[in-house]
């Protein structure tokens, strides 16, 4: 099974492209015209619609051109409800850059507690509860793992526990309410639904990936079905997930050792056991794609460079020849019946918060200081 895409992509949004890279960047016939890029705050979500915003493709060492594993859902339904999976160091900026609300961001699915999926939390609960999500807590689901220690509940607790300050000092001025996370754990091992609202309906499954308690999702809405792996290594669980079709199937591709250890620094002793021990080659996610058969395929928690690109794409044309999606950072897919639509969402490097409509009220009040700065401040007038 062979073909030459790999040959004659677009360039990398970071090398100046402004395509998504993929030689069929739409499967099916569209009911609309799309634009070339996706601009956003300018395209409207219709009813039983899914659009999937790639906000971090990348790696533990995030980079200005790669934010760290996330995965954003905008929901078509009444609500408009957004669900963010995974949430990697640098993936909030790039929310930002969607001019989406940030009172709608409440919605946390976490596939394991790697740093590099997690560490954009602190900045949500902490940081974002300042500048408008004002409307309640933070909702997180998670997997358990073989011990209360490894699970969902501790970790949020123990970020809980280390924002004790930030807290205390919004004492007055903002809702504390927002300032909660609260916690869904479920068990990793089952392949269950762990979430069912609005017409919507996320399914959790078990993947092979570090320690036993990762797990990927699969969300269903309006006859509309994404798989999102996670981090992993091919395997059942995933494939019989995703059993009764998909539209879209994003699943985690890491390059060939050679090339990691060569991009990265890492020996290629250390690079073999990663790619072995934790993920998947590209020949490996081609065989997936090719019992899967997804509408489209987009490969996700790639290094990216020209060369890199190059050498995955050839492995998979190997093995695998439908539709593919090399995803990086703002890589947007609107999923209808009809079609699955991939663009490069419009980059906007510096927006102020968009707090959204607010649904709950709340008067901030000015607490007194502490007694010992009425010396320590210098006079300003």
């Amino acid at each position: 099974m062979k073909n030459n895409r790999s040959t004659s992509l677009p360039v990398p949004a970071f090398a100046g492209g402004t395509m998504a890279i993929t030689l069929t960047p739409i499967v099916g016939t569209p009911r609309r015209e799309y634009t070339e890029m996706f601009i956003p705050g300018e395209e409207v979500l219709e009813n039983g619609e899914m659009r999937v915003t790639v906000l971090g493709s990348g790696n533990p060492w995030n980079t200005r051109a790669q934010a760290s594993a996330s995965i954003l859902i905008e929901v078509g339904n009444p609500d408009r409800d957004i669900l963010i999976f995974d949430i990697g160091s640098g993936s909030l900026a790039n929310y930002a850059s969607l001019k989406l609300p940030v009172n709608k961001l409440n919605k946390v699915f976490l596939t394991h507690l790697h740093a590099d999926h997690t560490g954009d939390l602190i900045t949500l609960s902490g940081s974002w509860s300042k500048v408008g999500r004002a409307d309640g807590p933070i909702y997180v689901w998670g997997p358990s793992g073989t011990e209360p220690s490894l699970g969902t509940r501790h970790f949020v607790r123990g970020i809980e526990e280390a924002l004790a300050w930030d807290t205390a000092a919004g004492h007055g001025a903002i809702n504390p309410e927002s300032m909660k996370i609260v916690v869904s754990e479920f068990d990793f091992s089952k392949t269950q639904v762990i979430y069912d609202e609005n017409g919507v309906s996320v399914t959790s499954f078990p993947v092979v990936h570090a320690l036993s308690g990762a797990v990927g999702y699969r969300i269903d809405f309006a006859g509309l079905s994404v798989v999102f792996s996670g981090d992993t290594r091919a395997c059942w669980p995933l494939v019989r997930a995703c059993e009764g079709g998909v539209d879209l199937l994003i699943h985690e591709c890491f390059p060939p050792a050679a090339a990691l250890a060569a991009a990265s620094g890492l020996s290629i002793e250390r690079a073999t056991i990663a790619l072995n021990a934790a993920h998947t080659s590209p020949k490996a996610a081609g065989k997936v794609f090719g019992l899967v058969k997804p509408r489209v395929a987009g490969l996700w928690h790639t290094l990216l460079s020209a060369q890199v690109i190059t050498m995955i794409l050839s492995e998979l044309d190997s093995v695998y020849d439908g539709p593919v999606v090399q995803t990086q950072d703002l890589t947007v897919f609107n999923v209808t019946k009809e079609a699955v639509v991939a663009r490069q969402a419009k980059q906007f490097d510096q927006l102020p918060p968009i707090p959204g409509k607010q649904s709950m009220a709340f008067t901030p009040v000015a607490v007194p200081p502490p007694d010992w700065w009425a010396e320590a401040l210098i006079p300003l007038d």
